[in-house]
């Protein structure tokens, strides 16, 4: 089937610039990676048909964007990556980010109100507290939507199933073996 929209959806360190970076393969979809980053109201949920769109904070935005587009097709992807994996890499990103918008930091001041320094075991568990509760809500989430599951680390065949979902066409080739390079690595 072809959608009209395809929003990738996780809470970050999970392959989303992957997922990107393969699906500009892909000729019958447009893809980007958090392209509305920074926009407010309706320009936040502008995206064009036939796109498909990875973006950390649409986690942040799910039910202004399942009111945006309830009247057209659209497919959800849960990208995941191993919990741990996901952890140790937000994790590093705490500790040596300068990046004002980081997501992490958001959450570990911000969200958690805690004005000063955490201690390191407790930053752990912040970090653990952030990705169980971005699956979390995912999850809820996707429970009254069209949605399948992506897996950062089984060897593309998830990432083969999504393709077929989509009617994906192109240069499968070349796209398969973009999923299978990294970016935005650390």
């Amino acid at each position: 089937m072809r959608y009209d929209n395809v929003f990738v959806l996780s809470p970050g360190r999970s392959g989303s610039k992957s997922f990107v970076e393969a699906c500009k393969h892909l000729s019958n979809y447009s893809s980007a990676h958090e392209s509305r980053g920074g926009k407010l109201s309706e320009e936040r949920f502008a995206y064009p048909q036939f796109h498909i769109e990875a973006d950390n904070r649409l986690c942040w935005f799910l039910g202004p964007l399942n009111e945006r587009f309830k009247e057209r097709e659209v497919l959800y992807v849960h990208l995941k990556r191993g919990f741990e994996a996901t952890v140790d890499s937000f994790l590093h990103r705490l500790h040596n980010s300068t990046y004002r918008s980081s997501i992490i930091d958001a959450f570990a001041h911000g969200v958690l109100m805690k004005p000063g320094d955490w201690t390191p075991e407790e930053e752990v568990e912040v970090v653990r507290l952030y990705v169980s509760t971005i699956h979390s809500n995912i999850e809820l989430f996707l429970g009254t939507q069209n949605s399948i599951t992506v897996e950062l680390e089984d060897g593309g065949s998830s990432f083969d199933l999504f393709l077929d979902e989509i009617s994906a066409e192109g240069d499968l080739t070349l796209t398969h073996n973009t999923w299978q390079q990294i970016h935005n690595a650390r």
